[in-house]
């Protein structure tokens, strides 16, 4: 299992998947294979369409429901890969049901006054302040992803040139990006007045011992739930709280002043540029006038029953 396993993912790297796509096919083939091995079966051959029937509610416990559309996708093409290797006695993709057609939904942004809220209730004056700050206009002015703000590293800041320089976590692909200067103060205070001293390369550390990085995606959600709990906004049980809700609003902002989006797309570092135009629903001003108006079709009243 384990060899097959590392066989898959080598595959997928070769065909030139993404590094969050990859990251995601490796988590759940391997909890699939690993769930095969609790039903005791020595071999992907003896798997049942009922087995993959079975995983999908025992799997979905640890997942949001928003999040199963990418899982059954990542289910589906593995269970391909088995079939296609020859090593299934059944077409076993079958039973991953369809998620679907795909769902418009609707980009969640904060207003400016949100943003402004934001940033005037995290207090500067302890290290923990420091750190969220920084993370927080790290997100709101640059759009970098969660991953990429956990994993930023000292040596990624360029003082000199003004620039953040990395490879972005999701695509494997590098970023460049302005360091604007309310960033690159927020930072300093941060790295001279409240990192505690460490060996690790990391910027943004944990607030306790062992002082670590921070564990990715969760730390940067507890730190985005944080602030905006202090904030009193999007406090609903099914609102996004999320460091990726700070990144949407960046990238309404910029279209709402009409910067052209393969402009947007290289700031966000988007592998597929048309990844962007999801952005496009966010823009209500200028989809107003592209509304057409009702003039010259009015319709009688009974025509409406």
């Amino acid at each position: 299992m384990v060899k097959l396993h590392q066989k898959y993912i080598t595959e997928m790297t070769m065909l030139g998947k993404g590094g969050g796509t990859i990251g995601l096919y490796q988590t759940v083939s391997r909890q699939f294979l690993k769930y095969a091995e609790l039903e005791q079966h020595k071999a992907t051959a003896e798997l049942r369409l009922e087995d993959v029937s079975q995983f999908i509610p025992y799997i979905s416990k640890s997942y949001q429901s928003t999040s199963m559309r990418a899982l059954l996708s990542a289910l589906r093409c593995f269970l391909r890969y088995l079939e296609e290797k020859g090593l299934t006695a059944k077409r076993l993709s079958l039973a991953v049901p369809s998620s679907g057609a795909r769902k418009t939904i609707v980009i969640p942004t904060i207003t400016v006054q949100e943003e402004q809220d934001i940033l005037s209730v995290t207090a500067r004056s302890t290290v923990m302040g420091k750190r969220n700050y920084a993370m927080v206009l790290l997100a709101l002015r640059t759009g970098l992803r969660s991953i990429d703000i956990a994993n930023l590293k000292l040596l990624d800041i360029k003082w000199k040139a003004g620039t953040i320089e990395i490879v972005q976590v999701k695509t494997g692909r590098p970023l460049i990006l302005p360091l604007l200067d309310e960033v690159g103060n927020a930072m300093a205070d941060y790295i001279l007045n409240g990192r505690p001293y460490s060996n690790e390369p990391y910027i943004f550390l944990r607030t306790q011992a062992p002082y670590q990085k921070l564990s990715s995606r969760s730390a940067c959600y507890g730190v985005s739930c944080k602030v905006m709990h202090d904030a009193g906004i999007r406090q609903g049980d099914n609102e996004r709280k999320g460091f990726h809700c700070l990144r949407h609003s960046l990238a309404a902002r910029m279209l709402a002043q009409a910067v052209p989006l393969p402009v947007i797309s290289s700031i966000l570092g988007h592998g597929n540029p048309e990844s962007t135009k999801t952005y496009l629903s966010t823009d209500l001003e200028h989809l107003r006038v592209c509304a057409l108006p009702l003039d010259g079709i009015e319709v009688a009243q009974e025509e409406l029953r």
